[in-house]
């Protein structure tokens, strides 16, 4: 129970991160406006997955920290690329093998 308390407060702030970074960018709000998607938990996980490994979860936990900042911009470029590119696919296919084999 744990875990799963874990986990949705880590997709929450994922999602926060993800507001912040696409605030003011009108176009892309458009984007999402006009094409909603439904996710499974093993895309969600994966992205999160993806999110850890750029380093984006080092930002969460640091009080008053600089959105703007050029470390945190990098680490947001590294996480772009990787959602972008065939390393979410990889991730993907990893997490639901994962849960196939959990049951």
């Amino acid at each position: 129970m744990k875990t799963a308390s874990t986990l949705r407060s880590a997709l929450l702030s994922l999602a926060l991160v993800a507001g912040l970074a696409q605030a003011g960018a009108a176009q892309a709000a458009d984007q999402a406006a006009s094409r909603p998607q439904d996710l499974t938990r093993a895309e969600v996980v994966a992205d999160f997955n993806l999110w850890h490994r750029a380093g984006l979860d080092q930002f969460m936990n640091t009080p008053g920290f600089d959105f703007n900042s050029a470390e945190y911009h990098q680490a947001l470029a590294v996480y772009q690329s990787l959602r972008s590119g065939p390393a979410y696919a990889e991730e993907l296919a990893k997490v639901r093998a994962a849960a196939g084999s959990a049951r």
